[in-house]
């Protein structure tokens, strides 16, 4: 309403500029018989109401022109392609919809969104709270307990494989210093201090042992009353647990190593008083290195068997992290806590779910819709339904949105016709970067069928209707505007072909027609007033 009012405005102020500029340049003129009229009939000048296209011109001047914002542009020769019109609907494509459900079950704590809130793909929807998850959650935990587990039988299998390695270098030291002996023939006093300095030396490494144990007890002790009051964490237990079993296999290998020691000094005090064979005493090393390289063996065992043990652990913990990204699925997890998250970019047209619900995987949580582009299934008769070709243009109108024309291309061909209208589906991908159409919308759908041709064409806007007739303004020099009546032939895109009426070159008004028209309306009036 207010567009037309402007218009009008303004043609009232053209129709005041143009009287005025009649008025001071245009006079009388009178025949050479001093009759007045310097204008002739239309039947003089040989033009009639009929004739192919033509009507009398208008003139504006450049000031008038500009402030009626008057727009020309060139009739040009265009590549079109025939049109088939049919109806059409709207629909989401295959890639432009998704129902948003939950991976796991559990209850809604929380709703990021509202229905009409665009989001972007990742983005959350939904905060759930899953025991399932929460399960899945805790077999983490205690997997990964057992990798502490398993690392501290390594550590302790480790100190054994260490502590046989000692005994046998010093069974073999033993060895060497008994054949040395042997040759020299020296088996009494030096050997037996050796045997006594053993012995001390095992008794105070049991002393310390004992000692070290009293301390770390003491430690554990207060460790496990700490951890059950979640003061320290699981791996801190452990260690603890560890120093005190270290400290019980010193001991032990400390006893046994008295054991030996008190048996090396008995067999070295018995040489001494009794004055065995050299061979003896050999035989007695020998012995001790085949014993301690047969412990070396059986600790080396015992740690790849731990070894063995802290992979499997691992393993795990790596099936007990899969078995919960399985049920997290694409959402972020953290415990029994699940973010559920828009699977594609689009708007939010349906949400069912509420706060405090309890949902399945198979509950729909809400529904998104991508509108960048959408599918238009157009219904062609069988008769026409030849003439659509996969890859053809396709261009859809709307009624919400009448000077507006989409575009897209003919993806599809339907195989079964309907027996009812007998008219088959023909589905194009509509470009919808606006996101001004929507699912479900009725359309007028243009289909290009047949080859290109060369067309003369102009603007579909400078294109006005007067009656049954179609007219556009031809701009001339000087301000001059003609009025054509044209015939029109295919319409494509922004452009409609003309058959009749302008020729190629012709500048053509694209925008301000009705000025003009308004302009000729009121020379028309005046002139029958005269």
């Amino acid at each position: 309403m207010k567009r037309t009012i402007l218009f009008w405005i303004l043609a009232v102020f053209l129709v005041v500029i143009s009287g005025c500029a009649k008025e001071g340049g245009a006079t009388a003129s009178t025949d050479e018989h001093g009759h007045e009229g310097a204008e002739h009939s239309d039947s003089e000048s040989g033009k009639t109401d009929g004739e192919a296209g033509h009507a009398e011109d208008i003139v504006l001047t450049a000031e008038a022109i500009k402030i009626a914002g008057i727009e020309t542009q060139l009739a040009e020769q265009r590549q079109l392609q025939k049109e088939l019109r049919v109806p059409g609907t709207v629909t989401t494509s295959s890639h432009g919809r998704a129902v948003v459900t939950p991976p796991v079950g559990g209850q809604v704590i929380r709703l990021h969104v509202k229905p009409g809130d665009r989001v972007r793909a990742g983005q959350p929807i939904a905060t759930l709270r899953s025991g399932e998850l929460a399960q899945a959650w805790a077999q983490i935990i205690e997997a990964q307990q057992g990798v502490v587990s398993a690392q501290a039988a390594v550590n302790e299998a480790t100190a054994e494989v260490n502590l046989a390695n000692a005994k046998l270098r010093t069974a073999k030291q033993q060895l060497a210093r008994q054949q040395a002996f042997a040759k020299t023939g020296a088996f009494s006093q030096p050997t037996l201090q050796a045997a006594q300095k053993e012995l001390a030396d095992a008794e105070a490494e049991l002393e310390r042992g004992k000692q070290d144990q009293a301390v770390h007890e003491a430690q554990l002790e207060r460790a496990e009353r700490l951890y059950k009051q979640e003061l320290i964490s699981r791996t801190e237990l452990e260690q603890a647990r560890l120093e005190v079993a270290t400290d019980k296999i010193r001991q032990r290998n400390a006893e046994r190593r008295i054991e030996l020691s008190k048996a090396t000094y008995e067999r070295e005090r018995k040489i001494a008083e009794q004055g065995l064979t050299n061979s003896r005493e050999i035989q007695a090393a020998e012995a001790e290195v085949r014993s301690a390289n047969l412990e070396v063996q059986q600790a080396h065992i015992r740690l790849g068997s731990a070894n063995a043990g802290v992979v499997a652990a691992k393993k795990g913990v790596d099936a007990a992290r899969t078995g919960y990204s399985a049920l997290a699925g694409s959402g972020r997890a953290a415990g029994g806590l699940l973010v559920v998250n828009a699977p594609i970019s689009g708007a939010i047209v349906d949400l069912e779910a509420t706060i405090g619900q309890a949902v399945e995987r198979t509950t729909e949580l809400g529904e998104i819709e991508n509108l960048t582009s959408v599918w238009v299934v157009a219904q062609v008769s069988d008769k026409q339904i030849g003439m659509a070709k996969v890859g053809g243009v396709a261009q859809i109108s709307v009624s919400a949105y009448p000077t507006r024309v989409f575009s897209g291309l003919i993806q599809s061909i339907g195989s079964r016709l309907d027996p009812k209208t007998r008219s088959m589906p023909v589905q194009a991908i509509i470009d919808n970067s606006g996101s001004h159409l929507r699912s479900g919308m009725s359309a007028t759908v243009r289909l290009g069928v047949g080859s290109r041709s060369q067309a003369l064409t102009v603007p579909k806007s400078a294109i006005v209707e007067d009656g049954d007739a179609r007219k556009l303004f031809v701009a001339e020099q000087g301000g001059k505007f003609e009025e054509r009546t044209v015939i029109l032939g295919r319409t494509q895109g922004d452009f409609v072909e003309i058959l009749e009426g302008v020729s190629l070159g012709d500048r053509v008004v694209t925008k301000g027609a009705f000025v003009l028209k308004s302009e000729k309306v009121k020379s028309e009036l005046k002139g029958h007033e005269h």
